[in-house]
């Protein structure tokens, strides 16, 4: 049988999309974390279905986690659920500015986590340890009640009043109506899924990484499908009785009697949920906002061309280090090492290439191919090397059939239009193509950068190839946008806290079901609370998880009681690993709306954290011959963050002392390029409030070391 390839990809959500469901072939609901349903319709007459009929069915008060089609045979319905505790059904040909709601249930006390449908009944499961069964008018028909914790899925069993369920407590419950007949202890760890196969087993999946397959009748484990690296999180059946999943390792696996026989690889951290269309399409939902469908039939394939594109994107996507388990990235194996054929579909295999780039391959249909280059997942820090130095990207572009691409760097903290004009005239090439270049550099390259705001708005004028670019194209000088660190990686950080929390005392030890449902359902607050209680009460050698906790959720939470005692305990850690921490939590303050920046603006506050400690332990990390500098970066970026605050208020109380800070840290962060790119940043935005000859010294020993593009475009506009 042929394999799938892509077909279409459906973009139009601004979050994650955390559902898909099927109308028919030609329809497709989707739900997302922007808090809305949408459906997508195919009117092309075109032989690929493109789906660009979208409209907006409904939107929430927070965001949707699941749906379901209901048809009772006389009226047809999309039921979705999310964190405002609802489950809403509306009909599929409205629109949200009809005021569309047929029905609203409610019932459940917290985050409604999966749905199905089945003849007259909904099922639903929430994090308040529930299951229930519906009438469309919102009478519980059956409340079923004995999982200890979050409920995250279900379905309906063969014959009448049965059900089957999974939750956070590692169990799979079978129920007949109200009463629990039956409890497996199905996995070890999450269960987050569960499905009914046409002949009547059942199959599960886990944030255990594995999926199994349960007798139906006896409830026995038949198999256990392994592939996934990381979290997994839906399960469906296609037509034809193979099993689809999809999980955080960014693949979507395709299962035939117990075996992988095909995985797909998504440039996008996690895909989400997983459904089948009739015509035995997948349609999958992902992290990166959008929805795509995959095909087996030659008829419904994407073009050779839009293939090829995808399958380049997924080629030059970042691939966190954290997922991969624990590789020594400095012993790693050439391209030589492809030449040895992998044992099983879906193999990772990690390798340096010729540029020194580390690469991710995976065995696929007897080949290797290319998924993404691994880059480190500790915020804005992520690096790539080529050529002997560090980059957050390493791009390929092909220019001309039949010839290598050219390898483009590049770093979140540089001008696109900078790298663009660069790298066209390093390789000869026409301007024409700059614009083109700008695009797949925005597109591709995700994260804060220094001078974005300026960057997007203004093309630099160019005449060819072979002339100078005109004066006054897009400036980084002031920088404008706080930078930050507030990249998430679930999946790491239940990992490391996990680990952490058997070793403590059995009073202080945290119910990691709580910490994931903060995580998963972006509770701020809960997440905040959580972050102190074990940066409190945890010994200093097993906090550090508490701290990367509070990063996550100080911008977004309210300030409650001394919120800067843990961080200036934390500043004065023995661990190195906790003062970076808290020196990109500060980071991230500069970004809380209600409360961030005035709470900076204190006259004392450069003295708190700019203390002998801190500037000794980063003459430690520079004297440890360590490539990776995440400290000397983290503290480059808090003072580039303070010269934002500065410039933008005009506000001379914390002038002449960040003065005083750049003379120490400059000479300090002087070897570490991105570093001091930062610092030549934050002189420059200083400088824009009140320049003096002293900042214009601290400048030029910067740029005396670093001669790079980025480096002198600072330098010119601060002349």
């Amino acid at each position: 049988m042929s394999r799938f390839e892509l077909s279409t990809t459906l973009s139009g959500h601004e979050d994650d999309v955390r559902c898909v469901a099927s109308l028919s072939n030609n329809e497709i609901v989707s739900g997302s974390r922007d808090s809305t349903v949408k459906i997508w319709r195919n009117d092309s007459k075109q032989r690929t279905p493109n789906f660009d009929d979208c409209v907006m069915n409904f939107k929430a008060e927070r965001f949707i986690n699941c749906l379901a089609i209901y048809d009772d045979g006389q009226q047809r319905l999309i039921a979705s659920g999310g964190n405002d505790n609802l489950i809403n059904l509306t009909s599929p040909y409205s629109t949200i500015n009809e005021g569309n709601t047929s029905y609203c249930l409610v019932g459940h006390t917290a985050n409604v986590s999966s749905l199905q449908c089945k003849d007259r009944y909904i099922l639903s499961t929430s994090w308040d340890g529930t299951a229930k069964v519906w009438t469309k008018t919102g009478d519980v028909i059956y409340n079923l009640k004995g999982h200890k914790g979050p409920v995250w899925g279900a379905s309906f069993l063969p014959g009448k009043d049965t059900f089957v369920t999974c939750g956070a407590d590692k169990t799979i419950r079978i129920w007949e109506k109200s009463r629990l007949v039956k409890t497996i202890i199905a996995h070890k760890d999450v269960v987050r899924d569960v499905l009914v196969l046409p002949n009547g087993d059942i199959a599960s999946c886990s944030n255990d990484s594995t999926v199994k397959i349960w007798d139906g009748k006896t409830y026995e484990l038949k198999s256990v499908l392994s592939g996934h690296e990381s979290f997994v999180y839906s399960i469906c059946c296609l037509p034809d009785g193979d099993i689809v999943s999809c999980g955080e390792d960014r693949t979507i696996r395709v299962w035939r009697s117990g075996r992988c026989i095909q995985t797909i690889t998504v440039p996008c951290v996690s895909v989400w949920d997983v459904t089948s269309l009739p015509n035995g399409d997948i349609v999958a939902g992902s992290s990166d906002s959008k929805i795509r469908v995959f095909s087996r039939s030659a008829e419904r394939k994407a073009s050779k061309e839009i293939i090829s594109s995808f399958k380049k994107e997924v080629a030059e996507s970042g691939v966190g280090e954290d997922l991969l388990g624990n590789v020594n990235m400095e012993k790693l194996c050439g391209v030589n090492s492809l030449k040895v054929n992998g044992k099983t579909e879906g193999e990772l295999k990690i390798v340096k290439d010729e540029s020194s780039v580390v690469v991710l391959y995976r065995w696929d249909e007897n080949k290797w191919i290319k998924v993404g280059k691994v880059v480190t997942s500790s915020g804005s820090d992520r690096k790539i090397v080529y050529k002997g130095l560090s980059y957050d990207y390493v791009f390929d572009i092909d220019v001309e059939d039949g010839k290598p691409p050219l390898k483009l760097p590049f770093n979140v903290s540089d001008n696109p239009y900078e790298v663009a004009d660069k790298f066209l005239a390093d390789n000869n090439l026409p301007y024409s193509y700059l614009q083109q270049i700008v695009d797949f550099i925005m597109k591709n390259a995700r994260g804060a950068t220094i001078g974005e705001s300026n960057a997007s708005a203004t093309r630099p004028h160019v005449k060819d190839a072979y002339q100078e670019k005109v004066p006054g194209g897009s400036s980084i000088l002031p920088q404008q946008n706080y930078l930050t660190f507030k990249k998430v990686n679930v999946a790491q950080i239940m990992k490391g806290f996990k680990k952490l929390n058997t070793d403590q005392t059995e009073e202080n030890r945290i119910d990691p079901r709580e910490v994931e449902m903060a995580l998963d359902g972006e509770d701020y607050d809960k997440l905040g609370k959580i972050a102190f209680q074990i940066i409190l009460n945890w010994n200093t050698n097993t906090n550090l998880v508490g701290y990367d906790l509070l990063r996550v959720a100080i911008a977004e939470i309210n300030p409650f009681g001394d919120i800067f005692t843990p961080i200036r305990k934390g500043l004065e850690s023995e661990q190195p690993a906790v003062i970076m921490m808290c020196v990109r939590i500060l980071c991230n303050i500069f970004s809380a709306s209600k409360w961030g920046e005035q709470t900076l603006m204190d006259p004392n506050i450069l003295d708190v954290i700019f203390t002998s400690k801190l500037s000794a332990t980063v003459q430690n990390e520079k004297t440890s011959g360590k490539q990776k500098r995440p400290l000397s970066v983290a503290v480059a970026t808090l003072l580039l963050d303070f010269s934002v605050l500065i410039n933008k208020f005009s506000f001379g109380p914390l002038y002449q002392k960040s003065v005083e800070i750049y003379d120490e840290y400059t000479s300090l962060l002087l070897d570490d390029e991105e570093s001091s790119y930062r610092l030549l940043v934050g002189i420059g935005t200083l400088c824009k409030y009140r320049q003096t000859e002293q900042l214009k010294i601290f400048a030029d020993s910067i740029t005396s070391i670093y001669r790079d593009e980025r480096f002198k475009m600072v330098q010119q506009e601060m002349k």
